[in-house]
């Protein structure tokens, strides 16, 4: 029996930052460089037995000259490269970052400018199992018998109590600093799991516990990606936010 993977994503401005620097690929769906975000939430359904599913998300690191230039560049390149997807494992998703990270780095060296970039948070879907990746402080969460679980890893340093951390990871490094590293798992689906992608325009807004309750509790992905989005309008939108959610069928 071939597996299929339902999803829905939604991307939005926040109430504070004057541009929304996120961007995502789902599918072949995303976002031109300057956009409001969406106005709706967007679905759709794969059957893996003929192709990799394919989902990220891309956030301009916030404040930064030229973030949401850093993110489309990741998304177009993406788009670009996604139907060479051979063989799925490791190697190949480590690639497809350097692909995208030397892209990124060339359009700052070509225009001067000093200092861009993005995180990615990246799932692969083969017929039996999905590679999650991530470079930076996006994450990727499983839900799994109605218990929620963090499998990316965040790239962030040791901060302090007045701000938010600095990556030590992301898309926009260039090679004569150091070499990205991605964090990348591989773990066998299931029929019943989900799996949430997102920036921390969510994360920065909900509590682990607030996003297990909405996993768990909404039966349509397209009603949770929506409740949670309202959630955090409701208590602020401080930052731009993208949910994509995954469900395997």
């Amino acid at each position: 029996m071939s597996r299929k993977i339902g999803y829905a994503f939604l991307c939005k401005k926040g109430k504070v930052r004057k541009k929304n620097q996120d961007n995502y690929w789902c599918m072949g769906d995303f976002l031109p460089q300057e956009n409001e975000g969406q106005q709706r939430t967007i679905t759709g359904q794969i059957n893996l037995k003929d192709l990799t599913g394919a989902f990220c998300v891309f956030d301009g690191m916030g404040g930064e000259a030229c973030g949401e230039i850093a993110s489309s560049i990741s998304a177009t390149t993406f788009n670009n490269i996604y139907k060479s997807i051979v063989d799925l494992d490791v190697q190949s998703i480590v690639d497809i970052c350097y692909i995208m990270n030397r892209n990124v780095c060339r359009f700052a060296k070509r225009h001067k400018i000093q200092y861009m970039g993005t995180t990615a948070a990246m799932l692969f879907f083969g017929k039996k199992e999905v590679y999650a990746c991530n470079l930076g402080d996006s994450r990727i969460f499983l839900l799994r018998g109605n218990k929620l679980q963090k499998i990316s890893v965040d790239h962030v340093a040791e901060g302090t109590i007045f701000k938010k951390p600095p990556l030590t990871q992301h898309i926009g490094i260039p090679t004569d600093e150091f070499r990205i590293d991605p964090y990348i798992v591989s773990l066998k689906i299931r029929k019943g799991d989900r799996f949430l992608i997102c920036s921390d325009g969510l994360t920065d807004m909900l509590s682990f516990e607030d996003i297990e309750a909405f996993l768990v509790e909404t039966h349509s992905i397209s009603d949770c990606v929506n409740d949670m989005m309202k959630m955090v309008y409701a208590k602020g939108a401080i930052d731009n936010t993208t949910i994509v959610l995954c469900e395997v069928r």
